[in-house]
């Protein structure tokens, strides 16, 4: 008689191993590959970005408005109440062909406002300076200024929420909060945000 061909139990158990060792390998890498590509994608638009804010800056002798300095207690604030690249570099003048470019690592938030999942963007000047409706300097502008410059762009980072936030040292706790910068050698999946400002486009603080 002959004997049907097939596998044994033994042999399948050692196939699924094999799968399942082969999964335990890909997927981590997968999942590395693909933060690595966000983070150069969010590098990438903020050098972009970058790029528009100081050619506006050219022509007008000064950075857009960042969208938040004291909005909420005046009603004809020009700028929509949130830090973000407002849509005058792109109109009357194009210095970039649209100013909302989503942060890949919020685009998939589950917010309402589709701002909210921009870049943040502060303009040191206008919100802690005199270029916006300020009549004095803050406490803070100083220290601001020679930290980032005149403005700073960030991503959330592979964590995907803004933060975390220096503790020691100034500012401490106290507003404004500094965010840490993401730091690839800690792994991709560790906290930061991906920081480019005017002083320090590598990003470092």
């Amino acid at each position: 008689m002959s004997r049907k061909k097939g596998f044994t139990l033994i042999e399948l158990l050692i196939v699924v191993a094999i799968i399942a060792i082969l999964a335990a390998i890909a997927i981590p890498n997968f999942l590395e590959a693909q933060v690595r590509s966000k983070v150069s994608r969010a590098r990438a638009d903020m050098r972009t970005l970058a790029g528009a804010l100081e050619t506006y800056m050219v022509d007008w002798n000064k950075y857009p408005g960042d969208g938040a300095q004291f909005c909420w207690r005046y009603p004809n604030y020009p700028y929509d109440c949130y830090w973000y690249v407002p849509d005058t570099v792109t109109t009357p003048q194009a210095y970039i062909s649209s100013a909302v470019l989503i942060d890949p690592f919020r685009e998939t938030e589950l917010v309402t406002t589709p701002k909210f999942r921009r870049y943040r963007y502060w303009y040191v000047d206008m919100t802690w300076g005199l270029a916006g409706t300020r009549s004095s300097y803050s406490i803070y502008y100083n220290f601001l200024k020679e930290w980032y410059g005149s403005w700073k762009l960030n991503s959330a980072g592979p964590d995907r929420t803004y933060g975390p936030y220096y503790t020691g040292g100034y500012p401490a706790t106290m507003y404004p909060e500094l965010p840490i910068p993401y730091d690839p050698t800690n792994g991709t999946r560790s906290y930061g945000d991906i920081i480019r400002s005017q002083r320090d486009s590598a990003g470092t603080r």
